[in-house]
């Protein structure tokens, strides 16, 4: 893997961090926290007309055709600010779900709105465990004449009640494997039977637990093979964890930049606090995990865009970067001293996003019992906890 970043790649993040240091000011976005919705829709309009919100689909579909790799650089710098948006439910994950497991109707109706902007899709896939594994999937799916009837709950969906439609995974089938018998439905958003109670979450993205009481869909809703979904989804989350753990890694960058900017501007005993050596070492030792944590997760999006096993690298990168983003954000936050400890410190929208993140998409144990599967060559699923190491 060549760590440098090609001419091309180079001017995408100039350009990206140009655009979002102009139009993401930290005070915009705390005021964007305070819209209704919580959903920026003016700045999600700008990133369409830069190709973002297709930027990982072909351009057949409307979108750029970069790679994982790309789309994680973009990610980081949209961490750098703190932005808040849909793209990881409708673009990473449930779009993404479309693009690979879709049939061409689908893919043409979808994926050009998506990528234009107009179109919101929500992801549904986590229940009461939060975790993004196929065995805590309990929806179901009965069919009936034309279609299926989906009964069930799912917690923690991004966007839900802004999206205009919604990718529900559900079990039409039991088995004894529980990557089998699972079913992607695409759900009408406002559909009769479903019902959203809005979720309070740390970093103020909106959130639903989303409860679906026989909701109907039709034949043609179903996307991919019936009890097949988990083939699609499992390679999408393993991408979209990936692209998440930039995302971290540029909040973190965020966080230590404002405590650097601090440490040189607050005087202490005729000094600068940056002068002191603790204070040096904890911003060193800030700055390499967040160093160490950015390859890591592009070491991941490589292998996935080289078709190379990934899934210890990816699960080590979200590991690891989900303690050194919180580290970081808090470390950067308690350099503030008292002002710190408000909630409009300037550090905060940055811990928030760290700690909301270090749950999404699997925690740091649910990773690391994967990583630890990987090595021990065994099934996570029975893999004794005693085995579970930590990744700092």
């Amino acid at each position: 893997m060549d760590v440098n970043l090609s001419d091309e790649q180079q001017m995408m993040v100039d350009s990206a961090r140009e655009f979002l240091r102009d139009a993401c000011p930290l005070a915009t976005v705390r005021d964007w926290e305070k819209l209704p919705d919580r959903y920026p829709r003016e700045i999600w309009a700008r990133m369409a007309e830069m190709g973002w919100t297709g930027a990982i689909y072909p351009e057949t579909h409307g979108g750029m055709g970069l790679t994982n790799l790309d789309m994680a650089l973009l990610m980081r710098e949209m961490g750098r600010v703190a932005l808040p948006s849909p793209i990881l439910s409708t673009v990473l994950l449930a779009g993404r779900a479309v693009l690979e497991g879709g049939n061409e109707e689908q893919k043409q109706s979808l994926l050009p709105k998506i990528a234009a902007g107009e179109l919101l899709l929500s992801f549904a896939l986590t229940e009461a465990s939060a975790q993004p594994d196929a065995a805590t999937v309990k929806t179901s799916a009965r069919a009936v004449d034309g279609g299926y009837v989906l009964n069930g709950t799912k917690h923690f969906v991004e966007f839900a009640e802004q999206a205009g439609r919604m990718l529900v995974v559900a079990r039409t089938r039991e088995s004894a494997h529980p990557e089998q018998g699972l079913t992607m439905f695409l759900v009408d958003a406002r559909a009769p039977g479903i019902e959203y109670v809005s979720l309070q979450t740390l970093a103020l993205q909106p959130q639903a637990k989303v409860l679906l009481k026989d909701v109907k869909v039709s034949q043609a809703d179903v996307v991919g093979q019936v009890d097949h979904a988990w083939a699609v989804l499992d390679p999408v989350i393993q991408a979209a964890t990936t692209i998440v753990c930039s995302y971290m890694t540029g909040i973190a960058e965020g966080a230590h930049e404002l405590a650097v900017s601090y440490s040189k501007e607050r005087v202490q005993y005729g000094q600068p606090i940056g002068a002191f050596q603790a204070i040096q070492n904890y911003l060193a030792t800030a700055w390499a995990k967040n160093t160490m944590g950015e390859y890591l997760g592009y070491y991941a999006a490589w292998l996935i865009d080289q078709g190379i096993a990934a899934r210890e690298a990816v699960s080590t990168a979200k590991a690891f970067v989900g303690y050194s983003a919180v580290e970081s954000t808090q470390l950067a936050t308690q350099l503030h001293g008292g002002l710190g400890a408000t909630a409009d410190a300037r550090t905060t929208p940055f811990l928030r996003w760290a700690k909301q993140l270090q749950q999404t998409l699997g925690n740091c144990q649910y990773h690391e019992k994967i990583v630890a599967a990987e090595i021990l060559d065994k099934d996570p699923l029975r893999l004794d906890e005693t085995h579970s190491i930590a990744l700092t």
